[in-house]
């Protein structure tokens, strides 16, 4: 049983950890952070993310610039470095 409740909880996490991103704020306004991406393979617009773990949604992308909705954006200064994480959407049955 132990093993059971082990092997869900790994792949849990492992479905929730599956893309994450470093990234440089670029600009922010009211609502908005422009971050350059090292990597942006894995993402698209209309994806929700977390942005240094608070929620977002990819509003644009251009190369490896994307533009994230966020409540709070004024709390990231241009410049700033910052995790880009995606956010796996859960399937309902």
């Amino acid at each position: 049983m132990k093993k059971i409740a082990l092997f869900l909880a790994l792949a849990l996490f492992a479905a929730t950890a599956a893309f994450a991103a470093e990234g440089k704020v670029k600009s922010v306004s009211d609502d908005k952070i422009t971050v350059e991406m090292s990597d942006t393979a894995k993402l698209k617009k209309g994806a929700n993310v977390k942005v240094n773990g608070k929620a977002g949604k990819i509003t644009a992308m251009d190369g490896n610039t994307v533009t994230i909705k966020a409540n709070k954006p004024s709390e990231l200064k241009a410049g700033e470095a910052v995790k880009v994480d995606k956010v796996n959407e859960m399937q309902g049955c």
